[in-house]
Protein backbone atom coordinates (compact mmCIF):
# COMPACT_ATOMS: atom_id res chain seq x y z
CA UNK A 1 0.00 0.00 0.00
CA UNK A 2 2.37 2.36 -1.54
CA UNK A 3 0.48 5.70 -1.15
CA UNK A 4 -1.06 4.93 2.59
CA UNK A 5 2.35 7.19 4.05
CA UNK A 6 0.62 9.95 2.40
CA UNK A 7 -2.99 9.46 3.81
CA UNK A 8 -1.28 9.32 7.46
CA UNK A 9 -0.88 5.36 8.02
CA UNK A 10 1.78 3.42 8.58
CA UNK A 11 3.25 -0.40 8.87
CA UNK A 12 0.52 -1.93 11.30
CA UNK A 13 -2.27 0.82 11.44
CA UNK A 14 -5.44 -0.85 10.30
CA UNK A 15 -8.50 0.25 8.30
CA UNK A 16 -12.09 -1.04 8.69
CA UNK A 17 -13.29 -1.54 5.02
CA UNK A 18 -17.06 -2.04 4.71
CA UNK A 19 -17.62 -3.91 1.49
CA UNK A 20 -21.34 -3.46 1.58
CA UNK A 21 -21.00 0.28 1.26
CA UNK A 22 -19.73 1.69 -2.01
CA UNK A 23 -17.18 4.78 -2.26
CA UNK A 24 -18.50 7.70 -3.90
CA UNK A 25 -16.33 8.58 -7.04
CA UNK A 26 -15.95 12.59 -5.19
CA UNK A 27 -12.39 12.48 -4.28
CA UNK A 28 -13.29 12.38 -0.78
CA UNK A 29 -14.25 8.80 0.08
CA UNK A 30 -11.37 6.67 1.18
CA UNK A 31 -11.59 3.42 -0.93
CA UNK A 32 -9.36 0.15 -1.10
CA UNK A 33 -8.36 -0.90 -4.75
CA UNK A 34 -6.97 -3.94 -6.27
CA UNK A 35 -4.82 -3.41 -9.60
CA UNK A 36 -2.68 -5.31 -10.75
CA UNK A 37 -2.93 -7.79 -7.52
CA UNK A 38 -1.38 -4.58 -5.70
CA UNK A 39 -4.41 -2.97 -3.27
CA UNK A 40 -3.77 0.74 -3.10
CA UNK A 41 -6.50 2.89 -0.62
CA UNK A 42 -6.98 6.41 -2.12
CA UNK A 43 -9.64 8.93 -2.97
CA UNK A 44 -10.87 8.91 -6.47
CA UNK A 45 -12.71 10.02 -9.41
CA UNK A 46 -14.14 8.67 -12.38
CA UNK A 47 -13.85 9.92 -16.02
CA UNK A 48 -15.70 7.83 -18.48
CA UNK A 49 -14.88 4.57 -18.36
CA UNK A 50 -11.16 5.59 -16.27
CA UNK A 51 -10.55 5.97 -12.88
CA UNK A 52 -8.30 8.28 -11.28
CA UNK A 53 -6.82 7.40 -8.08
CA UNK A 54 -5.88 10.48 -6.24
CA UNK A 55 -2.99 9.55 -4.12
CA UNK A 56 0.33 10.80 -3.42
CA UNK A 57 1.27 9.39 -7.03
CA UNK A 58 -1.82 10.22 -9.23
CA UNK A 59 -2.81 7.29 -11.37
CA UNK A 60 -5.14 6.39 -13.98
CA UNK A 61 -6.50 3.25 -14.86
CA UNK A 62 -9.35 2.04 -16.79
CA UNK A 63 -12.12 0.64 -14.65
CA UNK A 64 -12.32 -3.39 -16.09
CA UNK A 65 -8.14 -3.09 -14.84
CA UNK A 66 -9.37 -2.05 -10.78
CA UNK A 67 -11.32 -3.85 -8.54
CA UNK A 68 -12.93 -1.69 -5.79
CA UNK A 69 -13.15 -3.74 -2.74
CA UNK A 70 -14.51 -1.36 -0.75
CA UNK A 71 -15.00 2.29 1.50
CA UNK A 72 -12.78 3.36 4.34
CA UNK A 73 -15.31 3.79 7.17
CA UNK A 74 -12.67 3.54 10.12
CA UNK A 75 -9.30 2.44 11.30
CA UNK A 76 -6.86 2.32 14.72
CA UNK A 77 -3.65 3.09 14.76
CA UNK A 78 -0.67 1.18 16.07
CA UNK A 79 -0.66 2.98 19.71
CA UNK A 80 -3.96 1.95 19.37
CA UNK A 81 -5.74 5.25 19.32
CA UNK A 82 -9.15 5.20 17.55
CA UNK A 83 -9.60 6.91 14.30
CA UNK A 84 -13.14 7.76 13.05
CA UNK A 85 -13.39 8.15 9.42
CA UNK A 86 -14.56 11.03 7.90
CA UNK A 87 -17.03 10.36 5.36
CA UNK A 88 -17.96 12.92 2.22
CA UNK A 89 -21.14 13.74 4.01
CA UNK A 90 -19.22 15.22 7.22
CA UNK A 91 -16.83 17.40 4.68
Amino acid sequence: MNDCVALGLLEGDEVLVSTVEQPRSNGKDLAVFEVAGECFISPFTRFGNQIMLLGERIQVVREHQVKIIGKVIGGILENEKAVAATTASNI
